[in-house]
């Protein structure tokens, strides 16, 4: 087997770490408030993760309840509240509002997923200053043509809306993009960072 030179090892760590890096920051693409709600922050949130996957929904969920926990933001899961196995139809939400008395409602689901290619040029090695031209050619030239590589990316877009339960209007949303995550529970966790500071800076979350 041949072994892999140290140019290369530095090569691929470079890359790795800046997949990693990536993998682990949503950004926001979209964002809208109602400028007109001037209710204050809601402290009483029904989280409601809207997926095919159950597995996925509760995921998402049980980690936002979590977060929100941390700020001592008290925040339910949909499904510890719903009938077992049930979906969350609108009229089971509806019950669980009226029921517990939420001040609102936080969603978030999928918009979409796509891959395209990226060409990653060779990198540059600054070096020092050359007094001779062919010197600094050289160098220079080395990393200029030197052949890049193609590699892909795969961004995932997810909408996440609140929800005032007395008005039922909307009162946030967000689109968010997410790059190369590596497993759905960075995603996730990736989407609460960002959605949790966007509220709190938006003063619809407490922020002591």
């Amino acid at each position: 087997m041949k072994a892999t030179s140290p140019k290369h090892r530095i090569r691929y760590l470079i890359v790795f770490a800046f997949v990693v890096a990536a993998c682990t920051t949503a950004k926001p693409i979209a964002e809208w408030r109602d400028r007109a709600y001037t209710g204050g922050p809601f402290e009483k949130i029904l989280i409601v993760g809207i997926s095919d996957r159950v597995t996925s929904r509760r995921a998402f969920e049980n980690s936002f309840v979590d977060r929100l926990g941390e700020e001592k933001i008290k925040a339910t899961a949909a499904f510890a509240v719903m009938p077992e196995n049930a979906r969350p139809t609108e009229k089971n939400i509806r019950a669980v509002i009226e029921d517990i008395h939420f001040d609102a409602v936080l969603t978030t689901h999928l918009v979409g997923v796509d891959e395209k290619e990226i060409y990653q040029q060779a990198a540059y090695r600054p070096a020092p200053y050359y007094r001779s031209f062919y010197g600094y050619y050289g160098r220079v030239g080395g990393y200029v043509y030197a052949p890049g590589y193609y590699r892909r990316q795969t961004n995932v877009r997810l909408e996440t809306n609140l929800y005032d339960t007395r008005s039922e209007a909307l009162v946030w949303s967000m689109q968010s993009k997410t790059i190369d995550p590596g497993s759905i529970q960075e995603l996730i966790d990736a989407e609460i960072r960002i959605v949790v500071k966007r509220l709190k800076s938006q003063r619809l979350l407490p922020t002591d």
